[in-house]
């Protein structure tokens, strides 16, 4: 049972709150506190502090981080506070975290950061993680997700910064075995270009492929292979080039600029797409035969799809391809895979 806590609501010097110590902490160290600031400033702090008495006469906050920070802000000396009587850590982060999630919900980070705490610090077992957590935090109970949580509570500050303000999660994962510079650079583009999830997925998947190409091109000297910056992809594919017309809208110069390195990417993409254009054309099929190829002509397989508004259609729709099968226009679609 929880102690009787109106017993034990003092007023505590703000000097004798040890604010480094973060073992009970749950909100994200960086978010903006001015919010709270303004409303500390007008009416005060209306909700006290949760303390545990420490060593040397001192206190640890178990709840109320950034309440404590934006009152030491504003110069106040003595703060409203609970002294909390209960002992076992792991009882009180549960407490802080609950109440947190009363207030508003948690940001993806807040939750890998909870979890891995959880298991480094309280020595939580993954299996109790997974039983009790991971639903508590909205996140599909499995040894899966729970590692995921792992890995992005172990990225860099910087990185899990640029996942609370812009960046995919699966992309921050993704190029954080990239040099620092590589990843700044990066998350750069993405602020410019304002790039949702996809065009994330998109950017960092052409130019990891790119410089995986040149890693294995044995024109590569042995010197210099593997040694391609990201910025250098950028710059030498004409991408940069594209990306700094400002008189184009930013969409359009992103588009030029991804064309750019797609055109790196796959070499010979502007001459498949022109041929495979001709040899559509000569087939003369109607619009309710349609040909879906793989993207860049990556792949083995062209789905075919047929729309008939009755069997009389569809079997001269059936006739026209299996005409078309016989010719060397559809041999040739299948040869630029």
């Amino acid at each position: 049972m929880i102690e009787n806590l109106s017993h034990n609501l003092e007023m505590i010097p703000a000097d004798r709150i040890d604010s480094k110590d973060r073992l009970f902490s749950v909100s994200l160290p960086w978010l903006s506190l001015d919010q709270l600031t303004r409303s500390i400033n007008r009416n005060g702090l209306l909700s006290p502090l949760h303390l545990q008495k420490g060593a040397h006469a001192n206190f640890r906050i178990v709840i109320g981080f950034r309440r404590y920070q934006a009152a030491r802000n504003l110069g106040l000396q003595a703060l409203p506070c609970l002294i909390r009587d209960e002992r076992d850590p792991l009882v009180l982060f549960r407490q802080a975290l609950e109440d947190k999630l009363t207030a508003r919900p948690l940001h993806l980070m807040e939750k890998a950061r909870v979890l891995l705490k959880l298991h480094r610090d309280f020595e939580v077992d993954h299996q109790v993680l997974m039983d009790e957590y991971l639903p508590l935090l909205g996140i599909r109970p499995d040894r899966f997700h729970l590692r995921q949580q792992f890995d992005l509570a172990s990225l860099s500050l910087f990185l899990q910064r640029a996942v609370s303000d812009l960046l995919e999660p699966g992309i921050a994962l993704e190029i954080s075995p990239w040099k620092d510079e590589e990843q700044r650079f990066f998350i750069d583009l993405v602020s410019e270009f304002l790039l949702g999830g996809n065009k994330q997925k998109q950017l960092f998947t052409l130019l990891d492929e790119i410089r995986a190409s040149e890693i294995h091109n044995p024109a590569t000297s042995p010197e210099t292979s593997g040694q391609v910056s990201i910025q250098t992809i950028w710059q030498q594919s004409g991408a940069a080039e594209k990306a700094e017309d400002k008189h184009l809208p930013l969409q359009r110069r992103f588009e030029r600029a991804l064309k750019k390195l797609l055109q790196v990417r796959f070499p010979h993409l502007s001459q498949h797409e022109k041929r495979y254009a001709e040899l559509k054309a000569a087939l003369k099929f109607p619009p309710q035969v349609q040909l879906r190829l793989p993207p860049n002509f990556e792949g083995n397989q062209i789905n075919v799809s047929l729309s008939a508004r009755d069997l009389e259609e569809l079997l001269a729709l059936i006739e026209k391809l299996h005409a078309a099968a016989r010719g060397d226009d559809l041999k040739q679609i299948f040869d630029l895979l």
